[in-house]
């Protein structure tokens, strides 16, 4: 007689949550991983938010969500528990409930771009990156370049003020890493970076169509551009015509789905196989217009 396994529930939270593809993601890998998940869009208007945390936590059905928009900051005061790079990143992007009900807040950004850079072969240690942009993801990045230990990093940024106070945060956690904030960044520093990152959203679907990438840059760049949809953005297409190595974000999302399944669910065997299937299922969904 087979034995009927239990239903859990994940979900991404977020208002609006509608164009998320999560669902797409995470219904893929209980499928290829033959375990019972049921991922549902949980979208919640922020008036509604404090009373609907409590009531998920109440009911212990779910067994966590992904966190998206305009959430991430107000989970930091809604989690019982935060991982290290929640707390220094200042945003929750998963949760994870417990079987006691408890909240753990954590912050997946770092792990997908960490994972990219393995992906790529990236020249991090005693090199010099570059950063375009000073929001979260970008201080992600930062965490990510401080813990691979580069030797400095550059946070280009038009408002310099936020760029220089996310550096001050950066500085405290790698005092090894020398971090640098500019609004405009010099060609010599351009000429020798061997990794240039844009974590803005030019580019990105419904935003300026412009690259940010310099006149000058290393033969031996990669150019890691963290907006994945449309696939290739401006600063990517501009790479590719100069020969440059370079990645798109869809990459990182994937890895942060898949740190999520295993915060949840536990390790994913032949992971690497798994997000390539993944991968050409997103990319199939993509080119249907889904």
């Amino acid at each position: 007689m087979t034995k009927i396994r239990e239903k859990f529930y994940a979900g991404v939270m977020g208002f609006p949550v509608s164009h998320s593809w999560s669902p797409a993601i995470f219904s893929h890998l209980a499928r290829t991983l033959d375990y019972p998940l049921d991922y549902r869009r949980i979208e919640v208007p922020s008036e509604n938010l404090d009373e609907s945390v409590r009531l998920l936590r109440r009911l212990q059905l779910f067994q966590g969500w992904n966190v998206t928009l305009p959430y991430k900051e107000k989970f930091l005061g809604l989690a019982d528990e935060l991982s290290a790079e929640a707390k220094a990143i200042g945003a929750v992007n998963l949760v994870k409930v417990t079987q006691e009900g408890r909240l753990w807040g954590y912050n997946t950004d770092v792990l997908g771009v960490q994972k990219t850079f393995e992906e790529q072969k990236a020249k991090i240690t005693g090199n010099t990156a570059v950063i375009f942009g000073a929001g979260g993801a970008a201080l992600s990045v930062g965490y990510a370049l401080g813990t691979l230990e580069a030797s400095e990093v550059w946070m280009v940024n038009r408002t310099l003020a936020k760029a220089q106070s996310q550096i001050r945060r950066l500085k405290r956690i790698f005092p090894g890493t020398g971090f640098r904030a500019v609004q405009v960044l010099p060609e010599a520093v351009g000429a020798s970076a061997k990794l240039m990152v844009n974590a803005t959203p030019l580019g990105m679907t419904g935003f300026p169509k412009k690259s940010l990438l310099p006149r000058v840059v290393a033969s031996d760049v990669l150019v890691f551009d963290l907006v994945y949809h449309p696939a290739i953005t401006p600063l990517l297409r501009a790479s590719q015509k100069r020969g440059l190595a370079s990645v798109g974000g869809l990459d990182m999302l994937l890895w942060q789905a898949l740190a999520s399944w295993e915060i949840w669910v536990g390790r994913i065997p032949h992971i690497q196989r798994v997000k390539k299937e993944l991968k050409q299922q997103i990319v199939t969904l993509r080119e249907s217009g889904v």
